[in-house]
């Protein structure tokens, strides 16, 4: 996927629009780049070491954590050796009756509307944590055994654990009006990264694109994303390239001038420090990395 922009995949299906995404990192550079859904997302950490991005705050998830991303949140995963984490993703109005009652009322119909959800953290033994780890547990051993019914059961243990949430009072306000015009700022400039980073692309340039200063505009850039404009641009180009490498036969050196690099050894130099190894030896290994 281009998870530099708006993310257009079906998760699940249509009848069933809900999936688990697993990753187990192999490697250093296991990264899931920025992107956004109008699904809500739950990340559980399974082992290991997982960071993240979430809106503008960075986290470092630990084996039993959870984090939960609202509708339209920019967020960005990244999993290094070791970690592992599943991530469970469905519409906001995936758990809403079509009878109205008081739970719709007060928690599911906020929920799917985005007035309310859960902190974006929650970190292994604070409040209701064992119980909503256990209701994903269930839907994870729902999904893997897909007994007639298991629909039913993926949707029961996802309102428990709205339930859960509720009960142990960690459900808030989600509104944040003030952080509009800057979460619409940044999709726009992940997404013209994400578009245009094969081409060549200098600061000043895309500074003035946005109506900011080259200063500005970093600054902005690092608090904002986590990480400078430059090393964000040539981490998309390896990200690009790494899937090139996979996925297709193409020259190496070919792939290097196709992802936007204009020196070969500086993408050789680059690609080592995101995956640890070089890219031929990650296209013998089958993508592995070391």
């Amino acid at each position: 996927m281009d998870a530099s922009r708006l993310e257009k995949r079906t998760h699940g299906t249509e009848e069933f629009p809900f999936q688990i995404y697993p990753m187990t990192g192999s490697q250093d550079g296991d990264v899931i780049p920025y992107h956004w859904h109008p699904e809500l997302e739950i990340i559980r950490i399974l082992a290991g070491e997982v960071g993240l991005t979430i809106a503008d705050r960075q986290y470092t998830g630990l084996a039993g954590d959870l984090f939960f991303v609202a509708t339209g949140e920019l967020h960005e995963i990244r999993s290094g050796t070791g970690g592992q984490f599943r991530s469970f993703v469905f519409p906001a109005d995936f758990l809403q009756f079509r009878r109205a009652d008081r739970a719709q009322e007060t928690l599911l119909s906020p929920l799917a509307g985005g007035q309310l959800w859960f902190p974006t953290e929650l970190r292994a033994g604070g409040p209701g944590h064992v119980e909503i780890l256990s209701a994903l547990d269930a839907v994870m051993d729902a999904c893997a055994h897909r007994r007639e019914g298991f629909e039913l059961k993926v949707k029961a243990s996802l309102l428990s654990a709205v339930a859960d949430g509720a009960g142990a009072g960690l459900l808030r306000s989600a509104e944040r009006p003030a952080r509009d015009y800057r979460t619409q700022l940044l999709r726009e400039i992940v997404a013209y990264l994400g578009e245009h980073c094969t081409e060549p692309l200098h600061l000043p340039e895309v500074a003035q694109h946005f109506g900011m200063s080259p200063q500005y505009f970093c600054s902005f850039f690092k608090q904002h994303l986590g990480r400078p404009f430059v090393q964000h641009l040539n981490f998309l180009r390896i990200e690009r390239a790494s899937r090139l490498l996979r996925e297709t036969d193409q020259p190496i050196m070919e792939i290097g001038f196709a992802v936007g690099f204009e020196n070969f050894s500086y993408f050789i130099k680059r690609f080592r420090a995101v995956f640890g190894c070089t890219p031929s030896a990650y296209r013998k290994a089958g993508g592995a990395g070391n």
